[in-house]
């Protein structure tokens, strides 16, 4: 459920997998196995080739890929880029877990987005107020800091 929030930044989404990819020893061929994303996407995302609107799992498979947040290159691109619940529950399915650990997963990932929800909430908050109070420090007079 990608949602624009700004004009997407691919220069810097394609700059920071191949710094990951350079990091990690990956190929593109390694990377595109690895995250379970197409070569051909892969080969566009790192050398910034085609700029269009990506499956919304696309940039999230890949930031867990090149061991990065899930929303880490969504966030550079523009957009939140979280996989749904039902699609990381599928994605779940997959493995050799037992569905009891998946639904642990599911459960407590849900914690985590919530938790994280706050702190950029009361990130948000705290940097308009360091701001403010900084522009107010800023228009004081200069004998003010005399002493």
């Amino acid at each position: 459920m990608p949602t624009a929030s700004r004009t997407p930044n691919w220069n810097d989404v394609a700059a920071t997998i191949r710094h990951r990819m350079t990091t990690l020893a990956l190929s593109e061929q390694q990377l595109a196995t690895r995250s379970r994303v197409s070569l051909t996407t892969v080969k566009e995302l790192t050398r910034n080739t085609t700029q269009r609107h990506r499956h919304h799992s696309t940039l999230p498979r890949l930031s867990q890929a090149l061991d990065l947040d899930p929303d880490h290159l969504g966030n550079l691109a523009g957009h939140t880029a979280s996989l749904p619940d039902r699609e990381l529950q599928a994605e779940l399915e997959h493995t050799d877990l037992p569905p009891g650990l998946r639904d642990l997963i599911l459960h407590t990932l849900a914690g985590f987005r919530a938790e994280l929800h706050q702190i950029r909430t009361e990130h948000d908050k705290l940097t308009r107020t360091a701001q403010t109070q900084l522009r107010r420090v800023e228009t004081l007079p200069a004998n003010t800091y005399a002493e």
